[in-house]
């Protein structure tokens, strides 16, 4: 099962190559202590997505090639753009190269890495979805996606996990509502950047092999400063996956600092005790039953818009990181 296949929700709130390095830590106190040694193990493959990015369509079938923001390479790239419910799919035809940049770019989104000291960072993210509506949204209709995703190849057992962290900065470059404020249903139309990871049963001999949960990190919500937690079943239209969906609330991992004024923000949080407790909430829920919870690993992510609404919008990523340590 390739749970990537079906990245495609939006939740709408009611209320309103891995990488091992060893750093030393200090136990215990006095003359007799100890030093012992704990590997940080990097999750996201390829960081500098120098083996490009797999072109994705909603058709199966469609093989519209990869894109290669640098030099490219033999290899097969680890890294999938997801564009779903869109108009306007990136190609490497859309390539322009400038002093610092290397953009995809066409009338109705645009991605963009940087090719100085510090590549592919910043990464811009623009979604022009007044480009894509010729009419408000209605219920149960698609809405445009630009995403970055990966499945990982190396999944952490749930089980043996010490530490899960993200480490993230970023900011909001543009949030433009382009339909009239009359037309705007909270209930229907938003723009949403967001984080989210899929808590998977990967035990082959289990009767519920495949089964998961979405796990989501929410940076922005044009409805809310403060984004409160969500935890129900993935639905809004018919390929929603109906999965069950568990998403932070914004306090959680930004205090009381908001995306919405253009200011740039860092995250550096464990994400390792939230995932237990959005296992066990799924659970109470009346999902993941057949399955135990030493089955699940973490089996990949995606990052990026799923605009639902008349906006015109982008977001700077100029860190990003998913790094683990497991017990001993």
């Amino acid at each position: 099962m390739n749970f990537l296949s079906s990245f495609s929700r939006l939740f709408f709130i009611t209320v309103p190559v891995v990488i091992a390095c060893s750093s030393a830590t200090d136990v215990g106190q006095g003359p007799n202590k100890t030093e012992q040694k704990v590997d940080t193990i990097t999750l996201v493959d390829d960081e500098m997505f120098a083996k490009g990015l797999i072109l994705k369509r909603g058709n199966p079938s469609e093989s519209p090639g990869n894109i290669y923001p640098f030099l490219g390479s033999p290899a097969q790239p680890d890294w999938e753009l997801a564009e779903w419910g869109t108009k306007f799919f990136l190609t490497e035809d859309d390539k322009l190269n400038t002093s610092n940049l290397v953009s995809y770019q066409n009338e109705g989104k645009q991605l963009s890495f940087h090719t100085g000291a510090n590549k592919p960072y910043p990464i811009q993210m623009n979604l022009l979805t007044s480009k894509e509506y010729t009419s408000p949204r209605k219920y149960g209709e698609f809405w445009p996606h630009l995403l970055i995703e990966q499945a990982f190849k190396q999944q952490p057992a749930i089980k043996d996990l010490k530490e899960l962290r993200l480490k993230f900065k970023g900011k909001l470059t543009k949030s433009e509502l382009k339909m009239k404020a009359s037309e705007f249903d909270k209930g229907l139309h938003t723009a949403q950047f967001q984080l989210f990871l899929s808590i998977q049963n990967l035990n082959k001999n289990s009767a519920y092999y495949g089964d998961y949960v979405w796990f989501g990190i929410p940076f922005y919500d044009y409805r809310y400063e403060k984004i409160p937690l969500y935890a129900s079943q993935d639905v809004a239209k018919d390929d929603a996956t109906g999965k069950f969906i568990y998403s932070l609330a914004s306090e959680t991992h930004l205090g009381n600092k908001t995306f919405h004024h253009g200011d740039e923000i860092s995250v550096d949080i464990d994400l390792f005790p939230y995932i237990i407790k959005a296992i066990q909430t799924a659970k109470q829920r009346g999902f993941l039953t057949g399955s135990l919870e030493q089955e699940f690993k973490v089996s990949g992510m995606n990052l990026g818009w799923e605009v639902p609404g008349t906006f015109d919008v982008g977001f700077e990523i100029s860190k990003f990181n998913l790094t683990y340590i497991n017990k001993n």
